[in-house]
């Protein structure tokens, strides 16, 4: 019988909103780790861009004021306010610990979205401002237009192509105006060639130096959590995913289990066979548990040394144990030779079972030392067997007290 049918599956849609079931307890980290970031830094300086393009839209104003229509002017500072306000109130929406793996195309194409629509403006509207006026009025537009379309440089152009889209967006229509237009301005236009050619190299490089950040960055925080011996998380990671499912337990009022086993009279193997030796038979053992246990939010983690645990949620007893017999038959039958004078002649491990429903008068560290516990009692037991702790033991006194009122 498989063991997934004796433990509770867990429910759907039961993680913090906006997570999509992504929390903690993932045995891997984010699929889209390099995305999240990127999205994320976005969105954390997103306020600054807009509020920058419209001042520079209020100064092209303040400019071309003594010839510019009040209609005129009216609508393009309307045009940019409604722009600039749409911008912030996406950014304001947007809170990275609400949006899931799946959300995270959505809003980085909204926020890109967003910025080709102000370049639009930027690029449409300032034709309609400067067509039939003097060159330099002409001239100083085109510069305030060049400062517009750096204010979106820092964030915009770490995204890559977004960047070169917006300044086709942007300088499309002031470059035609300028080569086609009734009163031509060539220099004009080929320095604003120039300044769209040597801004999108720029923004090519810090693009690449931007991946490349985020790359390490993202390298780094795995390592940080990860044993690099047996790629199984370590135990920085497991007291993190405990406390946090720990406390979706309680909201659930759900069961959680923990498995903790290690290998059998593991100093003499090591002793005979060396530390390379030793080393091997741990990545064996860790490949047999990551193989069995594999449902999403199990955790598999090297405690150190030759200590291994499971962390289990919303899994009673029951599961638990099946899964702790299963993996203790699964390296019995890898039937790896153990060291000459041992109570086995392969290598077997030891188990520890604990489970509990977490409640205000126990703690996480409760589960560790009954699992603990029933580890070491399958030691003096005689080895390579599981043992589970009764979950009374798990309670505290006062808890203890409580239910034998209640029974």
């Amino acid at each position: 019988m498989r063991t997934a049918r004796l433990r509770s599956p867990r429910p759907i849609g039961d993680g913090p909103a906006g997570h999509d079931d992504l929390g903690p307890a993932a045995q891997r980290l984010s699929p889209h780790p390099q995305l999240r970031r990127q999205v994320v830094d976005l969105y954390r300086r997103g306020s600054v861009p807009p509020l920058l393009s419209l001042l520079c839209a209020c100064g092209l104003a303040g400019l071309l004021w003594p010839v510019l229509p009040a209609p005129v002017a009216g609508a393009w500072l309307l045009a940019h306010g409604v722009v600039t306000a749409g911008r912030l109130l996406l950014v304001r929406r947007f809170n990275r610990e609400r949006v899931g793996d799946a959300q995270l195309p959505r809003w980085r194409a909204h926020y890109v979205n967003a910025t080709l629509v102000g370049g639009l403006v930027w690029g449409v509207g300032s034709v309609l401002l400067v067509v039939g006026k003097p060159h330099v009025l002409q001239l100083f537009a085109w510069v305030v237009l060049g400062a517009a379309i750096l204010v979106e440089f820092p964030s915009l152009a770490r995204l890559g192509r977004p960047y070169a889209w917006l300044l086709v967006a942007t300088l499309t229509g002031p470059l035609a105006l300028m080569l086609l237009g009734p009163q031509p301005l060539p220099g004009g236009a080929g320095a604003l060639l120039l300044l769209a050619c040597s801004s999108a190299l720029a923004g090519l490089e810090l693009h690449r130096t931007y991946v490349d950040g985020v790359q390490m960055q993202v390298e780094f925080a795995r390592l940080a959590r990860f044993d690099q011996l047996t790629g199984l998380a370590n135990r920085r990671h497991f007291e993190e995913t405990l406390a946090g499912e720990w406390q979706r337990a309680l909201r659930l009022r759900g069961e959680m289990a923990l498995v903790i086993f290690d290998v059998d009279e593991f100093k003499p193997y090591n002793d005979h066979y060396g530390h390379p030796g030793g080393d091997a038979c741990l990545r064996r053992l860790a490949a047999v548990a990551r193989e069995l246990v594999h449902r999403h939010g199990d955790l598999v983690v090297r405690l150190g040394g030759e200590e291994f645990g499971v962390l289990l949620p919303l899994t009673p007893a029951s599961g638990a144990s099946a899964v702790a017999d299963m993996l203790r038959r699964a390296v019995e039958n890898l039937r790896l030779p153990h060291a000459p004078g041992t109570s086995h002649p392969i290598v077997t491990i030891s188990l520890g079972v604990a489970s509990v429903r977490p409640h205000s008068g126990c703690r996480p560290e409760d589960l560790m030392q009954a699992a603990d516990a029933a580890l070491y009692q399958a030691k003096r037991a005689g080895r390579n067997r599981v043992m589970t702790a009764p979950e009374i033991d798990l309670a505290s006194p006062a808890a203890r007290r409580m239910r034998a009122v209640l029974h």
